[in-house]
């Protein structure tokens, strides 16, 4: 009986440890796989979507919630962060939101007034809130740095719509949804 125990313990580890292996991540990987969608933040920076990862968590319109994963590449500091990213849609802040709420419908989203009206409420409020921990750090190569515990990088917060995080959050919401945010 001990003995039976001992190698489902040792099955149970090996199994473990092959599995924790597997979902580390290389830079080779991140920008040769589809599964990766990459937004250039800085020469120095690149942020990736995985787009296998986008779950919807809330379902309640105009309100919206993903899960996602992302990776920072700091090619700089040579490491690459995995995080989690929790983002709140308000869908009447969409474009489609804001050129209904303006009785704009019947202009041509080309228009300068429509454009106008759209980047001016935009700017004020995007409609996405996020947040982000970070659960795990590789080097360049894959090899883990660091994994346990979350690391709460950034709490719930008023997304800019002309940040990064913007736009990896659009990008996952129009993976998810078809709709123009």
């Amino acid at each position: 009986m001990l003995l039976r125990l001992i190698r489902l313990f040792t099955l149970i580890v090996t199994f473990v440890c092959i599995s924790s292996a597997t979902f580390a991540i290389s830079l080779g990987e991140l920008q040769n796989s589809p599964q990766f969608w990459r937004e250039r933040h800085s020469s120095s920076v690149d942020v990736y979507l995985d787009l296998n990862s986008i779950q919807s968590t809330l379902y309640n319109p105009p309100k919206y919630t993903l899960k996602f994963k992302v990776y920072t590449v700091d090619k700089k500091d040579k490491y690459i962060g995995e995080g989690n990213v929790i983002a709140d849609y308000d869908y009447n802040k969409s474009i489609e939101g804001i050129i209904k709420r303006n009785n704009l419908a019947k202009m041509p989203y080309t228009s300068e007034k429509v454009k106008s009206t759209v980047k001016k409420a935009k700017l004020k409020d995007s409609g996405v809130v996020n947040e982000l921990n970070i659960s795990a750090i590789y080097d360049l190569n894959g090899n883990e740095i660091y994994s346990g515990n979350l690391i709460k990088a950034a709490g719930k917060s008023k997304v800019d719509a002309t940040s990064s995080g913007y736009i990896i959050s659009v990008k996952a919401f129009k993976q998810y949804y078809n709709v123009n945010f």
